[in-house]
């Protein structure tokens, strides 16, 4: 009965027709699955931390502004990932941001309303070379999101 199913020239009969490809066809499956290997590869590998913030840059150039016309907050690196956020005056704003942001507000509010003769209507955000931009925009966006009736907010780098 084996016999039945092979023919005389041992060809099986079960046997699936290969199919001929034109030799202009290519196969892309290969280069899917490598393709996807990779992205998952470099998704695994990759540090997605948005506490890891670069250093501010240099600035080839910008526009003078006179700190006597400005509300100015001093940034001051202490240690690896702290700052001391300080007044013109060289007094500390306090640790805890929460208590920070009130001060902050509260310093800015009477800065601006101390002038005499002169209109403050601008704050300058001076830090330190080795202060982290992620800490410079911290303090940007609470003096920005408590006076939307600020014209600018210019940030500094002092030089050493």
């Amino acid at each position: 009965m084996a016999d039945d199913l092979i023919d005389d020239d041992g060809d099986d009969d079960f046997a699936m027709p290969r199919k001929n490809r034109d030799s202009e066809e290519m196969d892309i499956t290969p280069m899917i699955d490598i393709t996807f290997l990779l992205l998952i590869f470099f998704v695994v590998c990759s540090k997605m931390d948005p506490t890891q913030m670069g250093d501010i840059p240099e600035a080839a150039n910008g526009v003078a502004i006179s700190a006597k016309d400005s509300a100015v907050v001093f940034i001051e690196s202490a240690g690896k990932d702290k700052v001391v956020v300080k007044r013109v005056n060289g007094t500390e704003f306090s640790d805890d941001e929460e208590l920070q942001t009130a001060e902050l507000v509260e310093y800015v509010t009477e800065e601006l309303k101390s002038t005499v003769g002169r209109e403050k209507n601008h704050v300058m955000i001076m830090g330190d070379a080795e202060v982290k931009v992620g800490e410079v925009t911290r303090i940007q966006k609470i003096i920005g999101d408590a006076f939307e009736d600020i014209s600018s907010t210019y940030i500094a780098v002092k030089e050493l």
